[in-house]
């Protein structure tokens, strides 16, 4: 069995269309089932390669995807993934290690769920994500700093005029840092402006989204850091000529 035909939830408004990529059918049924009374319409699909298929030919707010899979496992999927597509994803996995953990946040993943988990949860975590990507109520819809550029409408980011491809998560964490650029802002308080979730001594979630955007956007034209670690205290974006515009 490769793909299971979507089946229409059970509430007349759908919110988001999800795509969950797991071989396990029964867990599959189970998540269709429960996501419908939601409003969420999931389609299902049990290998790697078909669930890159899918990503690629149709509009999905949301991908949930296994680390075992059959062929090619999920951080390749991911990996391939994050080539033609920044939609968030949310890793389920059976070892819960805080390796994979950091690994599939490294490679761009927006969230993780230990199994076996409830239902309840992995809903309340579709929403949890799915409310961090949705634009703010308030906030600065267009930051420049230095060369960066960052239009919250359009959720585009610029550095020196080059498009950078952010995942969902890593754009949220640039948002909160630009917008309160010059300042530090503890790690208690981005994971869950960021994370939607509470401080946890082994949550190292931050850590691997700043370490991924000062891959992705480089050093400061002088050769220094844009994101600098305050020991102890958390991070703070530098600042040298900041312009502010809503």
């Amino acid at each position: 069995m490769e793909d299971m035909v979507d089946v229409p939830p059970a509430r007349s408004r759908i919110q988001s269309q999800v795509l969950l990529v797991d071989d396990d059918v029964s867990l599959g049924k189970l998540v269709v089932e429960y996501a419908a009374y939601e409003g969420y319409a999931v389609a299902v699909t049990t290998t790697g390669e078909s669930g890159l298929r899918m990503a690629a030919s149709r509009t999905f707010a949301l991908v949930v995807l296994d680390v075992m899979l059959p062929g090619i496992d999920g951080f390749e999927v991911l990996e391939r993934l994050r080539h033609f597509s920044n939609v968030p994803v949310l890793m389920l996995t059976t070892r819960g290690t805080a390796a994979d953990r950091v690994r599939g946040l490294r490679m761009g993943a927006d969230d993780y769920l230990p199994k076996p988990f409830e239902p309840a949860e992995l809903i309340a975590r579709f929403q949890s994500i799915l409310r961090r990507v949705q634009p703010p109520m308030n906030g600065l819809a267009y930051i420049s700093i230095d060369d960066i550029e960052l239009d919250e409408r359009s959720r585009r980011v610029t550095c020196a005029g080059t498009a950078v491809e952010l995942t969902a998560t890593e754009f949220i964490l640039l948002q909160v840092l630009l917008s309160s650029a010059g300042t530090v802002l503890p790690r208690q308080d981005l994971i869950p402006r960021v994370l939607s979730r509470r401080e946890s001594a082994i949550d190292r979630g931050i850590d691997s989204l700043v370490s991924n955007l000062r891959r992705k956007l480089g050093p400061l034209h002088d050769g220094g850091e844009r994101i600098r670690s305050v020991r102890g205290v958390g991070y703070v974006y530098v600042i040298g000529n900041p312009e502010k515009a809503n």
